[in-house]
């Protein structure tokens, strides 16, 4: 009897030891290196969100020139001296503290401490405000 019990043990054993359990897993590895080389003109991209119109801002539309005031654009009546002593007149004209001028485009703008954006929200670096003075001059 104990030959007949020890055998049914060492065979439970067996089996339980044994038990195969199906765990296929497919590991796919990608493999591809993408090196980007940052833009400097795009430094501030990444780092900073898109600029929302506040009161006192103002921005060229649709050839006009519009002033945030209590959350409405209107239209801008007056030439105006901005936070850091920026000019913007109402034909869009832009005389900077360096006493370099541009003009803002269609959908550029002038927050009311002087800092200028691109149509897209951006801050424009001294660079891009330059680039943008030359192409305007052209036309």
């Amino acid at each position: 009897m104990k030959k007949i019990f020890s055998i049914a043990l060492i065979a439970a054993t067996l089996i339980a030891c044994n038990e195969n359990k199906s765990t296929d897993s497919t590991v796919t590895t990608d493999t591809a290196l993408t090196t980007t080389m940052p833009d400097p003109a795009m430094d501030n991209m990444a780092t900073a969100p898109a600029y929302t119109p506040a009161n006192g801002d103002v921005m060229m539309k649709d050839g006009k020139m519009m002033m945030m005031i209590d959350g409405s654009m209107m239209v801008m009546d007056h030439n105006m001296t901005l936070g850091n002593g920026t000019m913007v007149m109402q034909n869009g004209d832009v005389k900077m503290t360096n006493g370099k001028m541009t003009k803002l485009t269609d959908g550029t703008m002038v927050d009311a401490k002087g800092t200028m954006y691109d149509k897209d929200g951006i801050i424009m670096n001294e660079n891009m405000m330059m680039d943008k003075m030359n192409d305007t001059s052209r036309m």
